[in-house]
């Protein structure tokens, strides 16, 4: 009996041809576009967060107590050989980055500016998150005897600054004497983390504890580790083992971007919401008026003897058949779109100024789960049975014998 309401909906489907692929056109294009905005904006986050991890956060980062709230020297990590010992004891940390910094007054012959020195080691950054990939302009590297310094993109261009430009950096040391050190510029770097790009200046460790008059001192310890799903545990784990410091995450560092992320989600879920509405309206619309013109037809059926499961089977197939082609097609449209914008990217350069102040790159990619389908799949089934409660009631109601006799529509 299935396959006869299977038969009779498969060829009940084309009797408009024009109608039917209208509505799976609708589908299709409203489902391909909902996948391919999703994995845009998810790679757009995933940007976001990964390229905070890689230049500045890892996924924990140590601090000594009060340092974040009081940018001080007072409060610093020291001596930095101890901790790296009992990091080493730690299993699942891929690799480590030992930073230290001060603010101070960065200054041109034309210009100075509020910044932040940044004492690192260029061969630690590289392991630790590929440093050298943001380099833009120059070269990679501290030149001859580590007198240059990189600089982030945004800074450079505040003060004008080219390849091999002089500067004077200017900041208290650890006995608070204002001490000024001279550098030029090697590289210039652009992360796509604001808080680099518009105020950071890179110099070699060893020029700043020099700087600072420090040793073994460290103002953050930066960490990746092998298994991001261990982050907690591992976490816990250096608390105990690291009682006077701060162990801290990425995303309790930079909570904004967990709200972004939330945000996007929120975002996503309105998409599907409008596009189930889409699909409940379209194929709502062609089953009520197909029900409609057949419904004498459906009337002979039922005063012959066919039993109603049967004509209610062929409905909801019916209805089912124009879900799932418009599934498939919108799914094959939106897998195509994914694939293009994961590996090509979408240019927009054209925005590069206003999306560089929010940490977005100009090359968007697009990021591809199998989940994206998964919930378009049950967003389109559930719409596709919502559909037909309506018809199917209106068809529940009808008198056989009255409608055939033309007494009753």
């Amino acid at each position: 009996m299935y396959k006869i309401a299977q038969h009779l909906a498969w060829l009940s489907l084309w009797r408009r041809k024009t109608r039917s692929l209208m509505v799976i056109m609708m589908i299709a294009l409203s489902l391909s576009g909902l996948l391919g905005l999703q994995g845009l904006y998810d790679g757009m986050i995933t940007h976001l967060i990964n390229t905070t991890i890689r230049s500045d956060s890892g996924e924990i980062s140590l601090y000594a107590k009060e340092y974040r709230l009081n940018k001080s020297l007072d409060h610093i990590l020291n001596p930095v050989s101890h901790i790296e010992e009992k990091l080493l004891r730690v299993k699942g940390i891929k690799s480590y980055s030992i930073r230290l910094q001060q603010e101070g007054l960065i200054a041109t012959a034309h210009k100075s500016l509020g910044a932040t020195l940044k004492g690192i080691s260029l061969e630690s950054e590289q392991t630790f998150g590929q440093f050298d990939t943001f380099t833009t302009k120059g070269t990679y590297s501290f030149g001859e005897k580590n007198k240059g310094a990189l600089i982030g993109s945004a800074l450079a261009k505040k003060l004008n600054l080219e390849i091999g430009s002089r500067v004077i950096f200017t900041a208290q040391d650890v006995n608070n004497e204002i001490n000024s050190i001279s550098f030029r510029i090697s590289g210039i770097l652009k992360t796509g983390n604001p808080a680099l790009d518009e105020n950071s200046v890179f110099v070699s460790m060893e020029k700043m504890s020099q700087f600072l008059n420090l040793k073994d001192s460290a103002t953050q310890i930066a960490l990746r580790v092998e298994d991001t799903e261990q982050t907690e545990k591992i976490q816990k784990e250096l608390r105990k083992s690291l009682e006077n410091m701060e162990v801290l995450r990425w995303d309790e560092l930079y909570p904004l971007l967990i709200q972004m992320r939330d945000i996007m989600e929120i975002f996503n879920l309105a998409s599907y919401a409008i596009v189930f509405i889409v699909a409940a309206l379209g194929i709502f619309g062609v089953m009520l008026v197909s029900v409609l013109e057949r419904m004498r037809e459906f009337s002979i059926m039922l005063a012959i003897g066919t039993p109603y499961k049967i004509v209610r089977d062929q409905i909801i197939l019916e209805a089912s058949l124009l879900g799932f082609i418009g599934f498939m097609a919108g799914a094959f449209l939106g897998w195509i779109s994914l694939i293009y914008m994961s590996t090509a990217g979408i240019d927009l350069r054209s925005f590069e100024a206003g999306l560089e102040m929010y940490g977005y790159s100009a090359i968007m990619y697009a990021d591809i789960h199998l989940y994206y389908f998964l919930q378009a799949f049950f967003a389109v089934f559930f719409a596709t049975l919502l559909s037909v409660i309506w018809p199917l009631r209106i068809l529940k109601k009808i008198k056989p014998i009255q409608v055939i006799q033309g007494k009753m529509l």
